[in-house]
């Protein structure tokens, strides 16, 4: 892949969502991104995926919260070596996004992904940001086939978003190149809490696009074009080719299925990730 001195800085979001976790209930840690997946924290991983990416300038990890960086092994030489800079997380990911745009508006362009991204490499990472770059866009989504995540993880469960008669899946991973952007982002604030309800989400643009979501009619260059229109933005989605992309940790079955991908007898397996080897009578 061609680079083309293609630089971004990366905000990862290692926060903790209001309530108790699930995820790091199970795993018995303070922080969701703590849990261990293939034998190491998610956060480590995450944090080494943006390293060795070539696209990547800065790592900036916001949160977990100062205390617990200053008490980790690993995370606080980083830190305190100014190899990796932290930001205090907000309320929300939206929240964490638009404090940091707001003090650092220099880091542009800027990619957000999240801490529990397990199965991010450095391979997704710059694919996602060269694509991204040569879209011209304000704003780029990074989106994978639903249909090409199933081949590769039967089992995974994820939100589906069905335009048209694509069906995509999200994968944690937004770039913003302009500072206009943060319109945007306070727009997602208010997103936050349907997101896991496509229809809810679709419904913040109106009745029309609504039904035409029901019904099928509404394609996603429709729907970027719509929120571009009213925030006066271009946005701009990036299909990976990677179907781990799509698969990030928010329940612990998530966790137990990115430990089966990641281990050395899961993957000798002839059977696709995800996929029972039990035969079908």
């Amino acid at each position: 892949m061609k680079f083309d001195h293609v630089l971004v800085n990366v905000l990862i979001l290692a926060g903790a969502r209001s309530g108790k976790d699930p995820v790091a209930e199970y795993a018995g840690v303070a922080y969701k991104v703590l849990a261990k997946v293939g034998g190491e924290r998610m956060i480590d991983r995450v944090l080494r995926a943006a390293e060795m990416a070539q696209t990547v300038n800065r790592r900036i990890l916001c949160g977990p919260s100062l205390e617990t960086i200053k008490n980790d092994d690993f995370l606080h030489p980083l830190v305190g070596s100014g190899q990796v800079d932290w930001a205090e997380p907000q309320a929300g990911p939206s929240g964490s996004v638009q404090a940091y745009l707001a003090t650092h508006p220099q880091c542009l362009p800027l990619l957000v992904t999240t801490g529990d991204h397990a199965l991010l490499t450095s391979e997704i990472v710059d694919y996602f940001v060269v694509e991204a770059s040569k879209t011209g866009a304000d704003v780029a989504i990074g989106l994978v086939s639903y249909p090409l995540l199933k081949r590769a993880y039967p089992v995974s469960k994820r939100t589906v978003l069905r335009f048209g008669k694509e069906e995509l899946c999200g994968c944690n991973l937004f770039l913003f190149f302009s500072s206009d952007a943060v319109r945007l982002i306070q727009f997602w604030s208010r997103l936050e809490q349907d997101r896991k309800r496509p229809v809810r989400l679709i419904r913040h643009l109106g009745p029309w696009m609504v039904f035409r979501y029901l019904c099928g009619t509404l394609t996603l260059s429709e729907c970027l074009a719509q929120v571009g229109l009213r925030f006066g933005l271009n946005i701009r989605e990036v299909r990976l080719p990677f179907p781990q992309a799509a698969i990030d940790v928010d329940k612990p079955e998530d966790l137990n299925l990115v430990n089966e991908i990641l281990s050395s007898d899961f993957n000798s397996r002839s059977s696709p990730p995800g996929q029972s080897t039990e035969s079908v009578s």
